[in-house]
């Protein structure tokens, strides 16, 4: 029951997410696996490998084959004498056979066993290498998730700051109103909305375009989802991902091993049964029957060749040299992705680190604008530096989403990136 549950969450889980239209990154990333045109490929590796299959089925049914031949030639066998009172006949220049051949093989060796087997890992492999190419998908998907998160992020930031200025806006239009305040303190404050407009904007434009794209990834028919807002609290979540090239040099391996473990069936002998019928003029079987006349052959034979010259050895040594080749493809693999991790980890921590200092600067900043609204109002600060000011927070608060951004995203690409195999 529960497997049905979770089968069941699992199947839903596009609508659910399409429903809701926020997304988190695991959701893009699992949209856009199931959604890669990629995975057409496993459906057609498994119907070559049905027809393969079939294939192989049918080397146990009988062998038929139909021949004919028309033939002249300059002599002809004859014998040099005659017998007394007797007519030897003549064989004809211009010959003519039309047979069928049957044959029934009896034993091959287990060539068909191993052959089965063969088809069957290359299914696996053909599936294998889909899992490899798709997964690279999970690397690509969460990249654009953040860039696009981080634009999403900055865009409330920055609305967040054209609405305090909007505030101020209007209280200075009511000073203007009693005479207590310029209106160029008014066309300041208008300059930094219309500054700030054009930061929304061309935030708007770049966010648009990168949820196009992930879209596409996805597969959502419209651009009209947002992404779930990145948390610096969020835990670290420990998800093992194994990277799907684990499987596909493990099969590679087992590929090699059964190709040299069938060398030994080259030294089967292969036994089967045959007959032959037609009618030829002459019977090909007694050259005195000279019109057509029906014939039949039937037999059993044997194929076996003992002796390779060596073959079998180095060909077997060759499986064992592929088989340490990919030995160090995966090494290199490993060794390439805990690098990346490591890089991941240290990109992590530096983030981290740097949201404190984020952090302490808003709070400084925070308190310099507090004591900037004071000493504007009496006159010795100027609007013009106190906006200077204004503008120096919404830089810090953007700064520091970027950090908080950058922080979640290399922890995420830990995931996306999947672990390494001990």
């Amino acid at each position: 029951m529960k497997l049905n549950l979770s089968l069941l969450a699992i199947c839903f889980l596009p609508l659910c997410c399409f429903a809701n239209d926020t997304l988190t990154v695991e959701q893009c990333r699992s949209l856009a696996l199931q959604n890669s045109p990629l995975q057409q490929k496993k459906l057609y590796a498994a119907s070559i490998n049905a027809l393969q299959i079939r294939n192989i089925q049918s080397n146990s049914l009988p062998r038929i084959q139909v021949g004919a031949q028309a033939t002249w030639q300059s002599d002809v066998f004859g014998l040099p004498f005659n017998f007394p009172g007797s007519e030897i006949p003549t064989v004809p220049k211009d010959q003519y056979k039309l047979s069928v051949d049957v044959a029934q093989r009896i034993w091959d060796g287990g060539s068909d066993r191993h052959l089965r087997q063969q088809r069957e890992l290359e299914r696996e492999l053909a599936l294998a290498q889909v899992e490899v190419d798709v997964f690279s998908l999970r690397e690509i998907v969460t990249e654009l998730y953040f860039k696009t998160l981080l634009l999403q992020e900055n865009e409330t930031i920055l609305n967040a700051s054209k609405k305090d200025l909007e505030t101020r806006l209007k209280q200075t239009e009511a000073s203007i109103a009693e005479g207590v305040a310029l209106r160029t303190v008014a066309d300041q404050i208008k300059i930094q909305i219309l500054k700030t407009e054009q930061q929304i904007a061309a935030t708007q434009s770049d966010k648009l375009t990168l949820l196009e794209i992930l879209r596409v990834w996805v597969g959502h028919e419209k651009v009209d989802f947002a992404l779930q807002t990145a948390s610096s609290t969020l835990e670290k979540q420990k998800l093992e991902v194994v990277r799907p090239e684990y499987n596909l040099f493990a099969l590679q391996q087992r590929s090699f091993q059964i190709g040299k473990d069938a060398l030994h069936l080259r030294a089967q002998p292969r036994i089967e049964a045959f007959a032959q019928g037609g009618v030829g003029r002459p019977n090909p079987f007694n050259f005195f029957e000279t019109g057509f006349e029906p014939f039949l052959l039937l037999g059993l034979r044997a194929v076996w060749t003992p002796i390779d010259w060596g073959n079998k050895g180095r060909e077997s040594q060759i499986f064992d040299l592929q088989r340490n080749n990919v030995d160090i493809q995966r090494q290199f693999f490993e060794q390439r992705l805990i690098a990346n991790t490591l890089k991941d980890q240290q990109d992590e921590a530096k983030w981290q680190a740097q949201l404190q200092q984020d952090d302490a600067i808003i709070q400084l900043q925070t308190d310099i604008i507090t004591r900037a609204e004071v000493q504007v109002k009496n006159g010795v600060m100027t609007t013009t530096d106190f906006l200077s000011q204004l503008n120096l927070l919404t830089q810090a608060q953007l700064t520091r989403k970027t950090h908080e951004i950058q922080m979640i995203q290399a922890r995420e690409m830990q995931t996306a990136k999947g672990t390494v195999v001990k």
